[in-house]
C-alpha cells in the first residue's frame, strides 16, 4: 500500500494536498484503491480513494502511533559524491528522528551560500524515505552545523575506528547521538571537543565504513541491539 505525507492531514479530511495529487497521479492511483496518509506525527489513517479530479477519499481507519525508542539523532558531515545523501536517506529508512549536515574539516563539500537550498533538499529526501519506508513519523532535517555548534541529546557517540568500545559495550539511553565523519575521518581536534561535549568514541568492530554506509550501520545495530527488530 502507498503511503503519503500531508503535515496539515486530520481524520476529518477528504481529499489530497496538491503536492500529494500529484504523486498520487505519478503512481497511477485508482477509484477504489487504499492508500495510506500521515502527519509525520503519528497520525495515520488509510483512505478508499472515491474520486480521481479532484482526488478525493474515505477514511476507512485512523490510528495514533508513538515515537519508537530509542530515538537517533545524526549527525552527518559532509560528503563528496552524493555518500552523505545515501547515509540520510537509509538511516531514516532505519529510524533516525532527526539529521543534522555537519560540516567538518575533512569535509571536501562545502554548503556555503546553498546552505538553506540543501537543507531543503536533505528534508525532501527525509520525506521520501519516510513514505518509502513507511514511517508515521518525519525525520527532522536541521540546519547545517559546526563542530562549535553539536549538541548532545541522550548518549553520545562518536564513531572512531581508533576507540577500544565497540556498539555493544554502550549503555542504553531513549535519545542516541550519532557523529559520522566524512571520508577523511574525524581530527583529532573534532573528537577532543566532541569528547568534552559528553561523546564517547566508539567503532564499528574491525572495518572502516564509507560515510555512506557508516551511520545506517551503527543505526542498524543499535536498533538491533535495543530489541527494535524483534516485531
Amino acid at each position: 500500500m502507498h503511503w503519503f505525507y500531508d503535515p496539515d492531514f486530520n481524520a476529518s479530511m477528504t481529499s489530497l494536498s496538491a503536492s500529494e495529487s500529484q504523486h498520487a497521479k505519478a503512481l497511477r492511483i485508482r477509484v477504489g484503491e487504499q492508500i495510506t496518509i500521515t502527519n509525520g506525527q503519528g497520525l495515520v489513517s488509510e483512505v478508499l480513494i472515491t474520486s480521481l479530479d479532484p482526488i478525493a477519499f474515505d477514511v476507512q481507519s485512523t490510528s495514533s502511533q508513538t515515537r519508537p525508542v530509542p530515538r537517533f539523532h545524526l549527525y552527518q558531515a559532509l560528503a563528496k559524491n552524493d555518500r552523505d545523501e545515501m547515509a540520510l536517506q537509509a538511516s531514516v529508512e532505519l529510524g533516525a528522528s532527526s539529521v543534522t549536515p555537519w560540516q567538518a574539516e575533512r569535509s571536501i563539500v562545502r554548503w556555503d551560500q546553498k546552505a538553506v537550498r540543501n537543507q531543503e533538499r536533505w528534508q525532501t529526501i527525509a520525506i521520501e524515505a519516510m513514505k518509502q519506508s513507511q514511517q508515521a513519523f518525519l525525520c527532522e532535517v536541521n540546519p547545517l552545523a559546526t563542530t562549535k555548534t553539536i549538541k548532545l541529546r541522550g548518549f553520545g557517540i562518536v564513531l572512531d575506528p581508533r576507540a577500544e568500545l565497540t556498539l555493544d559495550q554502550i549503555e542504553r539511553s531513549e535519545d542516541i547521538t550519532l557523529v559520522v565523519g566524512p571520508e577523511g575521518g574525524v581530527s583529532d581536534f573534532e573528537l577532543e571537543t566532541l569528547k568534552g561535549l559528553g561523546f564517547i568514541g566508539v567503532r564499528l568492530g574491525s572495518s572502516v565504513l564509507r560515510a555512506s554506509t557508516a551511520g545506517p550501520a551503527a543505526i542498524a545495530a543499535l536498533q538491533v541491539l535495543h530489541g527494535a527488530f524483534r516485531s
